[in-house]
C-alpha cells in the first residue's frame, strides 16, 4: 500500500472511530491554534568570523528561539495551515540581520507559508517561499511513515501518544491524542488516528497546540492559496538543485578572484 493510500485508510479510521472510544461523534470541524518555536543557529557566521570578538559579542546578544502563532482550520472537506497575521510580531533589525546573513552562508531552504489540503481530491498544495519568489507545490496527501509508541503525556487537557517518524533527513517525534479522532496536525504532519497536538524536530519543540476549538471555523479561513508559480514536487527538486548548483559557481569565482 503506498503513502497517499495509507493516509487515507488512517483518515477514514479516525473520521470512524466514533462511539468505540468516545462518547459522541467525531469532531468534523475546528480550529486548532499552534505555537510554533524557531531554533536559530549562527555556526556558519562564527565559522567565517570566529575569530572576532565583536561578532562573537554579536553573536551571544541575540535570541536563540523565536515564536510564531500558527492556525489549523478544518472541515470534513478541506484545511488549512497558516500563521496567524494578528499575533505576527517583528522580527528586531539585528536578529534580521543576522538571520539573513546566516542564511547567505549556506545553501537556501525554502519557507512554508501555508498548507492547503483537498479530501476530496487527496491533494496537497505547498505553498512556499524560496529566495525571494513564492512557489505553489502540489502534490498527493502522504503521511510520514510513523512508528507508534507507548509512552504518553498531557498536552493541554487531552492524553497524547507518542508517534515517531523522519522527515527531509529529520528524526521527528509527534504527540497526537486518539480523544480527538482527526488525522491531521500542524505544517505537513498528519496521518495518526488522532489530531497531532506538538511535534518535536531533532529533539527540540517545533509545534504545540495552545488551544482546540471544535466548532465549524469559517469559509473565509479555509481559501486555497493562489500566489505564486505552480510547480509539481520534482519541478520544485530540480528548480533548488538549479540554484544549489548557481551559488557553489558563484562562490568558487569569489574564492578564485579574492
Amino acid at each position: 500500500m503506498n503513502k497517499s493510500a495509507t493516509f487515507l485508510v488512517t483518515f477514514l479510521t479516525c473520521m470512524t472511530i466514533t462511539a468505540g472510544s468516545l462518547s459522541g461523534q467525531a469532531p468534523q470541524a475546528g480550529t486548532i491554534t499552534y505555537q510554533q518555536v524557531l531554533h536559530y543557529s549562527f555556526e556558519n557566521i562564527e565559522k567565517a568570523h570566529g575569530d572576532s570578538q565583536q561578532t562573537q559579542d554579536w553573536i551571544t546578544s541575540l535570541p536563540k528561539e523565536g515564536i510564531t502563532v500558527q492556525m489549523l482550520n478544518f472541515n470534513s472537506k478541506k484545511a488549512l495551515f497558516e500563521e496567524d497575521d494578528s499575533e505576527k510580531e517583528a522580527t528586531p533589525p539585528g536578529l534580521q540581520r543576522a538571520i539573513m546573513y546566516e542564511s547567505s552562508l549556506k545553501p537556501a531552504s525554502p519557507v512554508v507559508q501555508k498548507v492547503y489540503y483537498d479530501f476530496e481530491k487527496n491533494q496537497r498544495l505547498e505553498q512556499l517561499e524560496y529566495m525571494t519568489r513564492f512557489f505553489l507545490v502540489q502534490s498527493e496527501i502522504e503521511a510520514v511513515a510513523w512508528k507508534l509508541g507507548s509512552e504518553k503525556k498531557k498536552v493541554l487537557e487531552y492524553t497524547c501518544m507518542r508517534a515517531t517518524g523522519t522527515l527531509d533527513d529529520q528524526e521527528i517525534v509527534a504527540w497526537f491524542s486518539p480523544e480527538i479522532p482527526v488525522s491531521l496536525g500542524p505544517s505537513v504532519f498528519g496521518g495518526l488516528p488522532g489530531l497531532i497536538l506538538a511535534v518535536e524536530r531533532n529533539g527540540e519543540t517545533a509545534y504545540v497546540a495552545t488551544s482546540v476549538n471544535l466548532n465549524p471555523p469559517a469559509e473565509e479561513s479555509m481559501v486555497k492559496p493562489d500566489k505564486g508559480s505552480k510547480v509539481t514536487q520534482e519541478e520544485f527538486a530540480a528548480i533548488r538543485e538549479e540554484k544549489e548548483k548557481e551559488r557553489k559557481e558563484n562562490s568558487q569565482e569569489e574564492n578564485y578572484h579574492r
